[in-house]
């Protein structure tokens, strides 16, 4: 999981005291990106000192792994993705996230994250309600937008077919898997980098991402939540996260 690189942005104003109303177990550190209108928010868990900003992916015990019976056609998908074992891009917690800060804070949100191995997911919502999904799984691109799904295979090998989802076809239920495959894109955050730029109206992603040096001109530090030093307890038996996300 090299080259993680994870964010949430809002490009109004927050009013980052909402961010109080957090599970005790999400501690924040908030960013400005100064002549723009680009605040970054950096979570992590609490009591857990943070090395380097917008480089951790936590799975928060707080926050549901289900994703909102509003959603049920992306809980169709990931199910068909976790049969096909493609689901590890799929970050269902962190999209719960999401919504959570976009219902505190009344603004949209755009997160991301993604690596240089195969993680590439970004999502925004605004007052809790998803508006668009975009993540690569595998040989599987999919978008969510205005209320309906489209899977996408993507050609990954010449000499193998992508991954044939083509049961969950259901444009009646707002499900289309589309049967030609398309190349994926070399590019590193491609949609991480694309998603953003959209959200913020730039011509450049935000934080140098796309880059293999790594973070690039990290903004000043506007404030931090007050647990960010509180010790949190100990879980017993804690799992990695690619076994809870």
């Amino acid at each position: 999981m090299g080259y993680l690189v994870t964010a949430h942005i809002i490009k109004s104003e927050p009013d980052l005291a909402r961010l109080e109303a957090l599970p005790r177990g999400i501690a924040w550190t908030a960013y400005r990106e100064p002549g723009a209108s680009a605040w970054y928010l950096d979570p992590f868990e609490a009591g857990r000192k943070q090395e380097w900003p917008f480089t951790s992916l936590p799975a928060y015990k707080e926050l549901p792994r289900d994703l909102p019976d509003s959603l049920g056609q992306l809980s169709r998908v990931y199910a068909a993705l976790k049969a096909a074992k493609l689901a590890v891009g799929f970050v269902r917690t962190f999209l719960n996230l999401n919504l959570l800060l976009s219902r505190t804070l009344q603004l949209p949100v755009l997160s991301f994250c993604s690596d240089d191995d195969g993680m590439d997911f970004a999502c925004w919502s605004e007052g809790g309600a998803l508006r668009r999904l975009r993540c690569e799984c595998g040989d599987v691109l999919v978008t969510f937008s205005e209320g309906k799904v489209e899977i996408q295979p993507l050609q990954m090998d010449d000499d193998e077919a992508p991954t044939d989802l083509s049961a969950l076809h259901d444009p009646a239920n707002g499900i289309s898997v589309m049967e030609q495959p398309q190349d994926p894109s070399s590019r590193l955050h491609h949609i991480a980098s694309v998603e953003a730029m959209a959200f913020l109206g730039t011509a450049e992603p935000p934080l140098g991402i796309g880059s293999f040096d790594g973070i690039q001109g990290v903004p000043p530090k506007i404030a931090a939540s007050a647990q960010s030093s509180a010790a949190p307890p100990p879980v017993p038996g804690a799992k990695p996260w690619w076994k809870v996300w």
